[in-house]
């Protein structure tokens, strides 16, 4: 469990006024396990339990309410993950807390302090739980994918720092060790931000070409449809070997065929997927973008196996003349049954 206080609940939710924070106990549970686990992955979520378990609850009230908690990488993160957790329980909590089961029968549950909430301010509080645990995930998720980023660097990884600037910024350093041990356990998750294999492999990648409101969230859920396209259309279309090359070159001369390949797929994914709410009129305006786009593809990617043909002559033509096999004109002149040569020369009789 990452809450365990009624302080801790109402850094998130000022306006609750839960006495026993025992009461939320299993609902916060399920929501850890079922909203929040997945997508720090097994191996982060536990290390996560186990910081928890290292603080005074006390102790962490304090240092986020004074700032100090910005600091503290695993802090940030407990934070955001309580958010997340605390709002979609909330939303799971809300409908069955009006409801009071009794050895008769079920009621409806009432305050004497409280007006009761109407049906409609009900539905939609919990819409506005629901959206606020989605917003929270989407800031963790940022988060740690802006720290994998920053791990991701040349400094980060081999920082070139002499004797006297590690004594003086040790607590910058036990910071980078806290979020690059946090980035490596997010790699086991599947919500981890960059996927190797996908010609769009960042949320921000896709946000360039199709408009997703930069959630992560929707960019994770995707990625079937994703792969789908790229390894029914896309290899199919320019092949395997072509395929493999966009994803690691670091050529500026391929960005263009790049960047039309990924405006395909995601004319593809507007085509196909479920996931995305796109009106008829829009589908059918993707299929025909796509249909387009291919066609542009293929012929970009014949233009440069006909450039690549082209060079691969040129530079044999030149090894040619550069080392030619059959030169007469050398101080030896050409010599008989060299092997390969279908001539015979006769000697000069003067």
């Amino acid at each position: 469990m990452i809450i365990s206080t009624t302080k801790e609940l109402r850094l998130h939710i000022p306006s609750n006024a839960i006495d026993e924070i025992g009461s939320l106990q299993g609902i916060l549970d399920n929501s850890e396990k079922d909203f929040l686990r997945d997508k720090l992955g097994d191996s982060l979520y536990r290390k996560l339990c186990e910081y928890y378990q290292s603080v005074s609850p006390d102790d962490f009230y304090m240092s986020v309410t004074n700032g100090e908690h910005t600091h503290q990488p695993w802090m940030q993160l407990l934070v955001l993950a309580q958010r997340m957790v605390t709002y979609d329980a909330m939303s799971r909590f809300a409908y069955t807390q009006a409801l009071s089961i009794n050895g008769t029968g079920i009621n409806v549950a009432s305050s004497e302090d409280y007006s009761a909430a109407s049906k409609d301010l009900l539905d939609k509080g919990v819409q506005g739980y629901k959206r606020e645990a989605m917003v929270s995930l989407n800031q963790m998720l940022v988060m740690l994918e802006g720290w994998a980023r920053e791990m991701a660097t040349p400094a980060a990884i081999a920082p070139d720092a002499d004797t006297t600037e590690q004594s003086t910024t040790e607590p910058k350093d036990e910071e980078h060790k806290a979020i690059e041990e946090i980035s490596l356990l997010w790699q086991e998750s599947n919500y981890y931000y960059l996927h190797h294999d996908l010609l769009i492999a960042t949320c921000a990648d896709l946000q360039n070409y199709l408009d997703i409101y930069e959630s992560r969230e929707k960019f994770i859920r995707l990625l079937p449809d994703l792969h789908f396209i790229q390894d029914e259309y896309i290899s199919e279309a320019i092949g395997e070997p072509m395929v493999q090359h966009l994803l690691t070159t670091t050529d500026p001369a391929d960005k263009p065929l790049l960047r039309k390949v990924r405006r395909l797929m995601a004319a593809h994914l507007e085509e196909r997927t479920t996931i995305l709410t796109i009106d008829k009129a829009r589908r059918s305006a993707a299929h025909n973008e796509a249909i387009s786009l291919r066609a542009s593809v293929l012929r970009l990617v014949e233009m440069r196996k006909t450039v690549e043909k082209a060079n691969t002559e040129n530079q044999n033509t030149n090894s040619d003349n550069q080392n030619p096999s059959t030169n007469i004109n050398d101080d030896k002149g050409y010599e008989n049954n060299q092997p390969g040569s279908k001539f015979f020369v006769s000697p000069l009789l003067y």
